[in-house]
């Protein structure tokens, strides 16, 4: 006798339900006792599943950081944090876990699958060594310390045109210095991409709506490392709603960096292919990777905006939030912006001596920008490595005797500027403003704290446009000091306004932060 195709639904469906808890079942006890990471001391709990770094990040937003820290606390220096993921606060292991060279460091997918869709083919988010290294090469000659060096006329006019536009609005009316430099850097990395900059300084106001668009991405990014396929949802529901409702009038500040990346490859790639004899295109960033010697697949239309869109978004807001940092931190402390001053002034009232290297040399200058640095994090979240041609080994200290672990290759172990750049046995003090740490008792910089800064990364996927953000560093503060500061104030802003809360790739200040404002007087 056949049973009604409707009595045997249920069964199916519990059958499969079953099958995939006891599947489930099965990878948590794998990952606890069978694991190559079950030696990692850590919570249970993060080492069977991803549902903390889901709790903590998505439903708690942002704070898995936060938790890390935590953990570090009560399990020592080396912990397990997922399933395959483990994190260090260690700052002697830097070098170790971001090594250079032949060594080869992959990234780990579950970190960049929230790059998935516009960004997925940029550098930043190759995961293999190879590939990263045949696209990173084609970077690093573009942003040589030899090549900003060209770019720094740009950099200083554009840093005059600011302090310009800043002196010019309107007084006593409050606006965003992170709105302001963000201006500024956007025209110093659209106009080396694109070969003409974006004009957002000349443009009137301070409105700024990328770093908006931008706040979102990132948010949704880590939506997507558990949930992939939410973005396509979205595409569909944005797709939906301007056939009915029509695109908006007013175009968005993101159009620039994403609707119309397509658009400024097709306009690259149309100048390389018109070139004739000795006439060559405007040198860009997208004309020299189109004309390099990478392969024709890397060069594609859907890579290239991937790439553009990468250079934008990293370009804009690490520079700018440091800037924004420095101006409130400067500000508040009357004393160190006048020594700051002082410093700085000789050289900015001389024109041919307002240069990056000069200003290089300028110690006390030197020690407020890696301040700055310390405190805005760069990337705040971790940021993880797969030795896959090597087991590294951890020798450290805990409680009540020494330690140490062999990290099998093919682990991924991370660390966090968040975490590190407040370890109190590198920085007493660590959440105060202090310039002075990072000088030596003859009022030099102290070198060996660099190799603890992690704004920029490390090793052979550090940041390829670390030449660029110091030379706008440099420039731009030294000019805003002399230039800016003295007719500027605080507009009801406070410390909660810079201090890190919590962390999506960047950091962010406490939600209903309203941003470092500032007014002329």
């Amino acid at each position: 006798m056949r049973l009604p195709a409707e009595n045997m639904l249920a069964p199916l469906a519990f059958a499969c339900v079953g099958t995939w808890i006891l599947f489930q079942l099965g990878k948590c006890i794998y990952n606890l006792f069978f694991h190559p990471l079950h030696h990692i001391p850590g919570p249970w709990l993060a080492a069977a599943t991803y549902l903390p770094e889901f709790y903590y990040d998505i439903v708690q937003g942002g704070r898995y950081t936060r938790r890390i820290q935590q953990m570090h606390e009560k399990y020592g220096p080396i912990v397990r944090i997922s399933p395959h993921e483990i994190h260090c606060n260690d700052f002697r292991f830097i070098n170790e876990i971001y090594a250079s060279g032949s060594r080869k460091r992959d990234k780990p997918a579950h970190q960049v699958t929230g790059s998935a869709g516009i960004q997925a083919l940029a550098t930043f988010s190759t995961t293999s060594h190879s590939t990263h290294r045949l696209r990173r090469n084609a970077l690093n000659k573009l942003f040589s310390r030899a090549q900003v060096l060209k770019l720094e006329p740009i950099v200083r006019d554009l840093g005059e045109q600011l302090c310009e536009k800043i002196l010019r609005t309107e007084k006593a009316q409050p606006f965003m210095a992170g709105h302001a430099y963000s201006q500024c850097t956007t025209d110093v990395i659209s106009g080396y991409c694109l070969g003409e900059n974006l004009g957002l300084l000349k443009s009137d106001g301070w409105e700024f709506g990328f770093s908006d668009e931008l706040t979102k991405a990132l948010r949704l990014g880590y939506v997507m490392r558990f949930v992939p396929w939410w973005a396509d949802v979205l595409w569909a529901v944005e797709e939906i709603r301007s056939l009915v409702m029509g695109k908006p009038e007013k175009a968005r500040a993101s159009d620039a960096f994403i609707a119309n990346m397509p658009a400024y490859i097709k306009k690259a790639q149309a100048e390389v292919a018109t070139k004739q004899g000795a006439e060559t295109p405007k040198t860009t960033v997208f004309t020299s990777i189109l004309q390099s010697d990478l392969p024709a697949q890397e060069k594609t239309l859907d890579r290239m905006t991937s790439e553009g869109i990468s250079l934008f978004a990293a370009g804009t807001e690490t520079v700018s939030w440091a800037l924004t940092v420095a101006t409130f931190h400067l500000i508040s402390n009357p004393k160190i912006l006048e020594k700051l001053t002082a410093e700085v002034c000789p050289l900015i009232n001389d024109p041919e001596k307002t240069t990056w290297s000069k200003l290089e040399g300028l110690p006390y200058l030197g020690a407020v920008i890696h301040e700055s640095l310390r405190l805005s994090y760069g990337v705040a979240s971790r940021t993880a490595r797969v030795p896959t041609d090597e087991d590294l080994v951890y020798r450290g200290e805990w409680e009540p005797e020494g330690i140490h672990y062999v990290i099998p290759r093919g682990s991924a172990i991370g660390m966090s500027s968040a975490v590190t750049h407040h370890d109190e046995r590198v920085f007493p003090d660590s959440h105060s403003f202090i310039p002075e740490r990072w000088l030596d008792e003859k009022g030099q910089r102290r070198k060996e704290l660099d190799r603890t800064l992690l704004s920029f990364s490390k090793g052979s996927r550090g940041c390829v446009g670390i030449n660029l953000a110091y030379c706008e560093l440099h420039l731009l503060l030294a000019l805003l000091v002399v230039r800016a500061f003295p007719h500027l104030k605080l507009y009801e802003t406070t410390e909660a306004d810079v201090e890190y809360d919590y962390d999506f790739f960047t950091m962010f200040p406490v939600a209903g932060s309203k941003g470092v404002r500032v007014v002329v007087v």
